[in-house]
């Protein structure tokens, strides 16, 4: 029988309920969380991820704004920027609908893939 191989999973989230979850979802696959963007980044340089799950609002807020250094969007426009990721399948789970769509239009906009599922909508 041949052994599948595992897919490297970025997952950019702050609530230690959604991280349970997250684990449990991805049990098989090779996971790398982090709460903040500077962790995240430092990942991305060294790491080719095959999916990407971002967050919007992180340090522990709700309805962050997206300038704010550590947010989803900041981090997806550094990706951007440094044309970093450019193959991963971009989903954001943010429930934070005017973030989410920010950061999905960032990508799109820039070629790259990406979709929008909120949180409460993923199948556990």
């Amino acid at each position: 029988m041949k052994r599948r191989n595992k897919i490297k999973i970025l997952i950019l989230e702050d609530n230690p309920i959604r991280i349970e979850k997250f684990k449990e979802l991805f049990r098989n696959q090779d996971i790398y969380l982090y709460s903040d963007t500077l962790c995240a980044k430092e990942a991305c340089k060294i790491i080719e991820f095959d999916a990407l799950w971002l967050d919007h609002d992180l340090n522990n807020r709700i309805w962050e704004d997206s300038q704010e250094e550590n947010s989803g969007y900041q981090f997806v426009k550094w990706l951007v920027d440094n044309g970093l990721q450019k193959n991963s399948l971009n989903y954001i789970h943010s429930m934070n609908p005017i973030g989410a769509n920010k950061m999905l239009n960032l990508l799109l906009d820039n070629g790259r893939d990406g979709i929008w599922i909120p949180f409460y909508l993923i199948k556990f």
